[in-house]
């Protein structure tokens, strides 16, 4: 280092400094001082560094030695001159022999270093930044003027090293802050002041289905069905004109949604805005409220049609003999496929339980399995069922209701009793089937769906074909993998185990103790023909269970009230083969006649605690269905 510097060669040198870092910033900035600094002092190396506090390092931004820059120095503060730096927070000259005083320092030897000075770098609190030093392989003896040109250009570094810090801190926090808006469940959109949208996060993408560079720049109330439009430009227009008002009253409001695939989807907003500059800005916030919507949907599907919940009746099936055991196997097949499935089998052989098996074992397990009973149905309310009505689409219609192809949008739609849809409908239904859109009642705006159909009947479909009441396209388009389930009777010792399964459920729903059945009692089960299949079952047990006395079973009895007009019970239950075997035709006849029997009874009363359906232990919807197919119909008077 010179010994000797004027006031005109100080000028010079801090021109100098100023001209050759006025336009530059951050790393370039520091780059361009440590080699000004030390051409201007002439030593050997000067650096400037950041404070890695918690590490107990040094980082530097910059590092010149001798003709070039040394790239990506970091050290231990420990043992080093730069240590008593940081630590007194005042600046340190080691004229010479800096190794000796410094030998565990592992970096001064090997640089040459005979001499030292550092300078600490401070933000606004006085907290150690980071620090700037110079080395030199020959001893320092600086005069004055020496001194203030190092505290000019450490006060340069220090000015420039608080601002990069500030710099940064401003930067983590907007990127934290674009991190928690993108990472916002809720939608966010922000709004110009005329309403076109000017930023979205991915949750504004992933409600709407559309594309970012698609929702930016559009104008917001097209994203809206009518009547939300028109409320969000009210309430717009409101917090525009009335900014502070609205601050103080912030506003929230359930408003409808159109997504990209035509699906409206309520929504719960909420408002603000901001002024930028002088331009003007409005936020909306949109919390997805179709989840609770559907889930009040499903709620009241299940109470109006009486049907346990998935949850409570499980997927489970109980069924050891040959043929369930097949089916079984079939079934686990058929669920890795998203093809459409047609339940066949007799009343009662729960195909319910099957179709939610299918669901459980495929990849739409995690989304709603929906449940709808065509026979359950007032003809004139199915269509809205099904797809859904816009508020005001008719008499009564004083909300909109989601159908229950849009509820099952992902998951399953199980439609029982399919053979009693009405004509009018199945081109509806077959459109969804082919093209898997529809328009809800109300509406023009088309409707995308992704729903797997499963259905079912007890019915022959395609004697209905022929006859003209059900379509031939349609059934054709159901009868795409169609399943024959097993009556009770073709079960063999399967009539036991479901037997034992309601025993247990009833005796602990009405708090009784029931013995085990006897062979005698296994022997009346196995020789019954069940003609009612395992809905009938459920239903003896649940009686037999209800009235029994010192924890005994009367199945006899119960079962010979069941059918005692059409269909005689054996008496000789040692064996099967005693058992009269009726055909097809004699076994309908019998039941056909046990019906009417009952209706005539119950004077055509279908329902109710007397009603023909109590009688027979069936549902009300399965009576309908059997008397539409044995063409029973209440005589005039």
């Amino acid at each position: 280092m010179k010994t000797q510097s004027t006031p005109t060669e100080i000028d010079r040198l801090t021109r100098t400094i100023f001209e050759h870092t006025s336009t530059k910033s951050g790393k370039a900035y520091f780059q361009e001082l440590v080699k000004q600094l030390s051409s201007a002092l002439e030593v050997k190396g000067a650096w400037v560094t950041e404070l890695l506090a918690e590490e107990n390092k040094l980082r530097s931004f910059a590092f010149w030695l001798e003709d070039h820059f040394v790239e990506s120095y970091e050290y231990d503060l420990i043992n080093t001159p730069c240590e008593q730096v940081v630590v007194n927070q005042e600046c340190l000259l080691i004229s010479d022999k800096v190794v000796e005083l410094f030998p565990n320092d592992p970096d001064l030897a090997p640089l040459n270093a005979v001499s030292y000075m550092g300078y600490p770098l401070l933000d606004e609190s006085k907290s150690v930044i980071g620090h700037l030093a110079i080395i030199h392989d020959k001893p320092l003896h600086p005069r004055r003027v020496q001194e203030a040109v190092f505290s000019l250009f450490a006060e340069r570094a220090n000015a420039e090293l608080i601002r990069l810090k500030a710099f940064e801190s401003i930067d983590e926090n907007r990127k934290k802050l674009a991190l928690l808006i993108a990472q916002l469940p809720d939608a966010l959109l922000e709004l110009d002041e005329y309403g076109f949208i000017s930023l979205v996060n991915q949750a504004c993408i992933d409600l709407f289905g559309l594309a970012e560079n698609e929702l930016q720049g559009k104008l917001v109330f097209s994203l809206f069905d009518e009547d939300s439009a028109h409320n969000l430009r009210e309430i717009l227009t409101s917090m525009r004109n009335h900014p502070r008002h609205s601050l103080k009253n912030p506003q929230k409001q359930e408003l409808g949604i159109i997504t990209g695939r035509g699906h409206i989807i309520p929504v719960e907003a909420s408002f603000s805005h901001y002024d930028i500059g002088g331009a003007k800005y409005q936020t909306l916030i949109l919390r997805n409220m179709k989840d609770l919507r559907i889930a009040e949907e499903r709620l009241k599907i299940i109470e109006s049609d009486k049907l346990p919940s998935a949850k409570n009746q499980g997927s489970a099936i109980i069924g050891t003999c040959k043929v369930v055991k097949q089916l079984m196997e079939d079934l686990d097949e058929i669920s890795k496929s998203q093809a459409t499935v047609l339940l066949l089998g007799e009343s009662g052989t729960g195909k319910e339980v099957f179709a939610r098996y299918i669901h459980a074992q495929s990849s739409r397990a995690h989304k709603p399995l929906i449940t709808t009973n065509c026979a359950a149905i007032p003809a004139n309310l199915i269509e809205s069922e099904f797809f859904g009505h816009e508020k005001g689409a008719f008499t009564g219609a004083t909300a909109r209701k989601e159908g229950r192809f849009a509820l099952a949008d992902g998951g399953t739609l199980f439609l029982d009793e399919i053979g009693e849809l009405p004509v009018d409908l199945q081109p509806k239904l077959l459109r969804v089937l082919q093209e898997g859109e529809f328009e809800s009642i109300g509406s023009t705006r088309t409707i995308k769906v992704d729903v797997r159909i499963i259905a079912a009947t007890n019915r022959n479909l395609w004697e209905m074909v022929q006859n003209g009441t059900f379509r031939e396209d349609l059934y054709f388009r159901l009868y795409v993998i169609p399943v024959h389930l097993p009556p009770l009777r073709e079960r063999g010792d399967d009539v036991i185990s479901i037997a034992h399964l309601f025993i247990e459920k009833y005796a602990k729903s009405f708090n009784k103790a029931i013995h085990m059945l006897t062979e005698e009692e296994e022997n009346i089960l196995r020789n019954y023909p069940w003609p009612g299949n395992i809905r009938e079952l459920q239903h003896v047990i649940e009686r037999a269970v209800l009235l029994s006395k010192n924890g005994k079973l009367n199945l006899h009895r119960y079962l010979a009230l069941q059918h005692e007009a059409a269909i005689p019970i054996i008496a000789n239950t040692e064996s099967r083969t005693d058992a009269k075997i009726f055909t097809w035709t004699e076994w309908e006849s019998l039941e056909k006649q046990n019906i009417l029997k009952a209706l005539e009874k119950s004077q055509w009363k279908i329902s109710g605690d007397d009603g023909a359906a109590a009688i027979l232990g069936l549902a009300p919807s399965t009576l309908s269905s059997k008397m539409k197919a044995f063409g029973l119909v209440k005589p005039r008077v």
